[in-house]
């Protein structure tokens, strides 16, 4: 008789074969129901991320508040031109460009000084008193071009603000009126103070620099949250019902200013005209800057599209010989 083999091997090949076999189908499978969950129900998070934030309410709102801006902030340049009130940061000299590296090195240093404070959580009395200081100082610039022979009427009406603002420092509205003042005398009268070279030269050095602020070392995202946080008067709200967007006050102070320095200062045949487009341009670069938070839902620098549009702007204006 013949011996009969041993099926030991045979029965564990296709055991493994088997198991393997069942395996696969089980990753299959799993990889099925990972697609059937990615693909079935969405999550909060992935309605919020899909969520469209732009309406008609925050264009509306952003094109009032551009218009009272930059309206009253050229008003308010010209008054003070008119009354001699032009004052060079720096150098005596409107025209020279160090003025624009004394403006953008006082920005680094006020920088690095608020990023200190909040470090040590010493923030609150300290942004108070800047933006105290800042308050008083705009408000009286702004109401000195309204009523420039009535000093008494102009203290009073400051006096006035600061206690408003101080005295009910969480009401929003109060807040974004401040802010509007504050963007309007800061605005027009830094803008009739540089020169056209001057003010091109420090528009552009502070948009690459909110590309980094805000993209790279991210510290100026650290430092608007605490402003939105103790409803500081350095941005300007726009609440909706889906999103409450906070706009900088220096992305408004920026195009008045560059309107403000080529109205009063320009080069240009038609000075008026070429100011109103770099606003037009400006404006443009802030609904970018309002749809792209709207679409990727995170925080983006308004100023680069600001400042490339007006900066477009002026060049074909020189090559038209506007």
């Amino acid at each position: 008789m013949k011996e009969k083999k041993p099926k030991t091997r045979k029965n564990k090949s296709k055991k493994t074969a088997n198991r393997e076999a069942e395996s696969k189908k089980a990753e299959s499978k799993t990889t099925e129901n990972q697609k059937i969950i990615k693909q079935g129900k969405p999550t909060e998070k992935n309605l919020k991320q899909k969520e469209n934030w732009l309406s008609p309410q925050v264009i509306l709102l952003l094109t009032v508040v551009f218009l009272i801006t930059q309206a009253a902030g050229l008003f308010i340049a010209k008054t003070l031109f008119d009354l001699g009130l032009q004052q060079a940061p720096f150098t005596e000299n409107i025209n020279d460009i160090a003025n624009a590296a004394y403006l953008f090195g006082m920005i680094l240093i006020m920088t690095i000084v608020l990023l200190i404070v909040l470090k040590f959580r010493r923030t609150k009395n300290l942004l108070w008193l800047v933006e105290g200081l800042a308050v008083f100082s705009t408000t009286t610039i702004v109401f000195s071009a309204f009523f420039p022979t009535q000093d008494t009427l102009v203290i009073l009406i400051t006096a006035i603000v600061l206690i408003l603002r101080y005295g009910l420092r969480k009401n929003q509205l109060i807040r974004n009126a401040v802010s509007i003042i504050a963007i309007t005398g800061a605005g027009a009268f830094i803008g009739i103070s540089l020169g056209f070279v001057p003010i091109i030269a420090f528009i552009t050095a502070l948009a690459i620099y909110d590309i980094i602020a805000v993209f790279y070392t991210k510290h100026m995202v650290t430092i608007g949250k605490e402003v939105v946080k103790n409803n500081f008067a350095f941005t300007i709200a726009f609440p909706t019902k889906k999103h409450k967007f906070e706009l900088g006050n220096g992305d408004l102070v920026i195009p008045l200013m560059v309107a403000s320095s080529i109205l009063v200062n320009g080069p240009f045949k038609m000075n008026s005209l070429v100011a109103g487009l770099c606003l037009v341009a400006s404006f443009i670069g802030l609904l970018l800057s309002i749809y792209s938070v709207s679409k990727w839902k995170r925080a983006m620098p308004a100023l680069p599209p600001q400042t490339a549009l007006m900066i477009i702007v002026l060049v074909i204006a020189f090559l038209a010989g506007a």
